[in-house]
């Protein structure tokens, strides 16, 4: 007998930690087409080259989402509940899709009471996202699949806006083409604090070649930093590409607030709130969406902070001595990216069906 529990730890998709192992038959192990290795019939790809498994009938039923932590520059596919009553989820249920999501049953309950669309898992695989999706629906819950080409695309910075009478003007540059969107097209303005933190790390040998290393510096540097983005309800100027071209980000430093007018003030920060305030008065029909902040530690689970580790080479210390530099960047821009992204697909959606 073959057991799923034998393959965890080797890479990928072993049996959850906390499951009970489940004993396979040899007539229930999947043959990969590729490298002819018995496989698991729960999982999707090949425990041992990688390779997409053939689905049986028998291996559909079985099968359970892997759901492993993907790197922020993988492409994945997102599960997301859809809004629904709150309170609807019953216990045997919340503990079933708890145990199918690999998320605790308390946060699973907060983010079904938040009766939103809110990201439950994120897949390596357009198939894997499906089987969750069918296994919620089960359960009663409503989900739908986005993919990461959809919502990781980050929007258009733009360092300059122009206020008309009918139209906004986004400008990425001072000498950039312009972009314009009349007002009653702006659909979605977000607001977020992005926060970025850096540590950088310098070690050196001690001894001989081979000893260990002892950390001789570290630095940090924090930066946080308020954004919003507005989005339209078309694409690059009147010819449409699609909704992942109509977005603009504006970030607080850096940004020409000449829009203001005489309301431009000394402060980065009261502009800023300046300039929220004239887009909104400006683009009435447009959803204002400052909840962000309040989701985010809901979101952390399936979107977490996007690090990234990097070297910064050697560096000569008096004494010969030589010492190698890495940095390590911790940022949630692509957490909001997504959660903006998305909300703007769904605001476009309930636009579409209220006509």
């Amino acid at each position: 007998m073959a057991r799923e529990d034998e393959f965890e730890g080797l890479g990928g998709e072993g049996a959850h930690s906390g499951e009970a192992a489940r004993p396979f038959a040899p007539e229930q192990m999947v043959a990969c087409e590729e490298c002819l290795r018995a496989n698991p019939p729960t999982r999707f790809v090949c425990l041992y080259c990688g390779a997409q498994l053939p689905a049986t009938a028998e291996s559909a039923a079985l099968r359970r989402p892997a759901l492993k932590r993907l790197e922020e520059w993988e492409q994945g596919f997102n599960v997301v509940t859809l809004a629904r009553a709150p309170g609807a989820l019953t216990a045997e249920a919340a503990q079933e899709g708890a145990s199918l999501l690999r998320l605790d049953e308390g946060r699973l309950k907060e983010i079904i009471l938040e009766g939103r669309a809110m990201p439950l898992a994120r897949a390596a695989s357009a198939d894997e996202a499906w089987l969750v999706v069918e296994r919620l629906r089960a359960l009663g819950l409503n989900t739908e699949v986005f993919p990461d080409e959809t919502l990781a695309r980050r929007p258009v910075r733009v360092r300059a806006l122009e206020f008309g009478d009918d139209t906004l003007v986004c400008r990425a540059a001072h000498d950039a083409e312009a972009r314009r969107a009349p007002w009653s097209e702006v659909v979605l303005i977000v607001t977020a604090r992005l926060v970025s933190k850096r540590f950088e790390v310098a070690e050196r040998k001690r001894g001989l070649v081979g000893g260990r290393s002892e950390t001789v510096e570290t630095r940090e540097i924090t930066s946080d930093e308020s954004a919003l983005d507005i989005y339209t309800s078309f694409g690059e100027g009147r010819a449409a590409k699609g909704p992942e071209e109509a977005g603009f980000r504006v970030m607080a430093g850096g940004f020409d607030y000449s829009c203001l007018g005489v309301e431009k003030g000394l402060l980065a920060a009261e502009n800023f709130k300046a300039l929220v305030a004239a887009l909104r008065a400006r683009a009435p029909s447009a959803v204002f969406d400052e909840d962000y902040a309040r989701v985010r530690p809901l979101l952390a689970d399936v979107w977490p902070s996007a690090e990234r580790t990097e070297s910064l080479g050697l560096r000569r210390e008096l004494a010969r001595r030589v010492s190698m530099e890495a940095a390590t960047t911790v940022s949630n821009e692509g957490q909001f990216t997504r959660y903006a992204r998305l909300r703007h697909l769904l605001t476009l959606r309930a636009r579409a069906e209220s006509l």
